[in-house]
């Protein structure tokens, strides 16, 4: 008995801008950060999203940096391409670790709030006695 595999669909990829990535990934990753308060799946799916759009963007501009490397005309040119992609890519970095670090922070205090005010007032009330 055999089976029938699906075939799988092929789909031509389209060359992208390297601004509307950047934008792109802007508009996802503030998307994200306006994701549903009290909800722990979304907060993942945020902080998923963040990540997975960090690492499309990276990829996407260090293949195109590669490319105009490797077409450059002179080492000056192609040291000077790759310091702008090193530079751009740290600071999406940094930006994206703030993001992260931002929806930590504050699932972490929804999440402890509830306890941070009982142990206020039990603390209150010690003090008071």
């Amino acid at each position: 008995m055999t089976e029938a595999t699906p075939k799988a669909k092929t789909t031509k990829a389209k060359p992208r801008a390297k601004k509307a990535t950047t934008a792109k990934a802007t508009a996802k990753t503030t998307a994200a950060k306006s994701a549903p308060k009290n909800d722990p799946k979304s907060t993942f799916e945020a902080a998923s999203g963040i990540i997975v759009t960090l690492a499309r963007t990276n990829f996407e501009e260090g293949v195109e940096t590669a490319r105009a490397v490797i077409k450059s005309g002179s080492i000056k040119s192609a040291v000077e391409l790759q310091n702008e992609y090193v530079r751009s890519t740290l600071k999406r970095n940094i930006d994206a670790a703030r993001e992260l670090n931002e929806l930590t922070v504050s699932t972490v205090r929804e999440a402890v709030s509830p306890y941070a005010t009982k142990f206020t007032e039990a603390f209150e009330k010690l003090r008071a006695a």
